[in-house]
């Protein structure tokens, strides 16, 4: 493999890990704005998904000039084309952390619905899981991408507790109803981000043995 090529494969890794790590850290510190009521961290949250934006151009440029001056095939190609997917769910887990951090500022002035629920534990799982699916991408490691599947199925029964234990809080004390609304927006928009988490492990199955693994059983 060309010199040129291998640079051009380790600077895509380079910017999909950079990308990875505003998107992780946006999530983090989004629940971090929710759990302190925290309004001016929040906004620093919603400020910061313009940057992952321009990341997402800058990725998106670099993967069109790869596929024009080296013309890959085969696994090299299939790299390409699952960065770009991973590319694209990146920037959605970044909107999602808006939409936790815009949840967090319409919460901050008002009392704590029964200390957030399981919302910080679902926040610990999906931010692992974001850095284990993008590890199992670099380093072609179906393992940990297949780990990775598995803990999306544990945030979905999270989820479920939340919605049912929300529910439980609002018809005992019906005047909670718009914070309890909030709360499940939270943990609805956690519930996608592990889906996307998913779907950045999938594509490691794509890359290495040209197999679709969506919709398909553990």
């Amino acid at each position: 493999m060309a010199s040129t090529f291998i640079a051009h494969i380790e600077e895509l890794n380079r910017l999909l890990l950079q990308m990875a790590t505003m998107s992780e850290e946006m999530v983090r510190r989004s629940l971090e704005a929710l759990r302190n009521q925290n309004v001016k961290a929040a906004r620093v949250v919603i400020l910061r998904d313009d940057d992952v934006d321009s990341l997402e151009n800058t990725i998106t440029a670099h993967i069109l000039r790869s596929l024009s001056d080296q013309h890959p095939v085969a696994v090299d190609l299939r790299f390409f084309l699952s960065a770009q997917k991973i590319t694209n769910d990146l920037e959605r887990v970044a909107d999602h952390a808006v939409n936790i951090a815009e949840s967090a500022i319409a919460l901050a002035d008002a009392p704590h619905v029964k200390p957030l629920v399981n919302i910080p534990k679902m926040t610990d799982i999906v931010v692992q899981m974001l850095k284990e699916a993008i590890d199992s991408f670099v380093y072609r490691d179906t393992s940990l991408a297949l780990a990775v599947r598995r803990r999306d199925d544990e945030i979905d029964e999270l989820h479920k507790l939340v919605r049912s234990t929300l529910s439980a809080i609002v018809k005992d004390e019906p005047h909670t109803f718009d914070r309890a609304l909030h709360l499940l927006d939270v943990s609805t928009d956690l519930e996608r981000i592990a889906d996307l988490a998913t779907n950045i492990a999938e594509e490691v199955f794509f890359i290495t043995d040209a197999e679709v693994m969506k919709h398909k059983e553990i």
